[in-house]
C-alpha cells in the first residue's frame, strides 16, 4: 500500500485491484466485507484494530462522501478531496496562511526596517523560529535583504 499525498487530494493505492469479483458499486452500497488475508483480518480483529467487520467502508462514505474509488491497472484507489485546497486559488489554507504572515512581515519591515526578530515575533503572534522560517522565504525569493551587522543591521525590501 502507498499513500500519495497532493495539494488537492490524499490518494491510497493498493496493489492488486479489488479482491474476489467485488466491484466500486458494492463497496458504495456498504457492508462489504471481503477478506483477502483471512489470518491477517482474524489477527487484526483480536488485537482490537478492527473495529468490526465491514464498518469500514460505510463509516469513510458517511465522513467523506466525496470519496472517489478506482481500480486502474491491478491498482485500487481511494482518493479523499482535501478540505484546505481552494480550486480557486490553487492553493492549501496553510499557503494561504504563510503568504498573509509574510506580508505582514512585510509591512513591518517597511514600517521599521531595524526591526528585531523578537518584535516580529510578538507583533504577528508567532514564535521566533516561526519568523525565522518567513525571513529565510522571503529573502531565498529575494524580496527582501538585511544589510549592516547581524544585530545593528536593517531589512531592505528589494521587491
Amino acid at each position: 500500500m502507498r499513500v500519495a499525498i497532493f495539494k488537492d487530494r490524499v490518494e491510497i493505492r493498493s496493489p492488486g485491484g479489488l479482491y474476489n469479483g467485488l466491484t466500486i458499486a458494492q463497496i458504495r452500497k456498504g457492508n462489504v466485507s471481503k477478506r483477502r488475508n483471512p489470518l491477517v483480518a482474524d489477527l487484526l480483529r483480536r488485537t482490537h484494530m478492527v473495529e468490526a467487520w465491514g464498518r469500514g467502508m460505510p463509516l469513510i462514505l458517511e465522513k467523506e462522501p466525496s470519496v472517489e474509488f478506482r481500480d486502474v491497472a491491478e491498482q485500487f484507489s481511494t482518493i479523499f478531496k482535501r478540505s484546505s485546497f481552494d480550486k480557486k486559488t490553487g492553493t492549501t489554507t496553510q499557503e494561504t496562511t504563510q503568504e498573509t504572515t509574510q506580508e505582514k512581515i512585510l509591512l513591518l519591515l517597511q514600517k521599521s526596517p531595524s526591526i528585531t526578530r523578537r518584535e516580529l515575533a510578538k507583533n504577528l503572534g508567532i514564535t521566533e523560529d516561526g519568523v525565522k522560517y518567513h525571513l529565510n522565504k522571503l529573502k531565498t525569493a529575494g524580496d527582501i535583504k538585511h544589510e549592516g551587522e547581524t544585530k545593528s543591521g536593517s531589512w531592505r525590501i528589494v521587491k
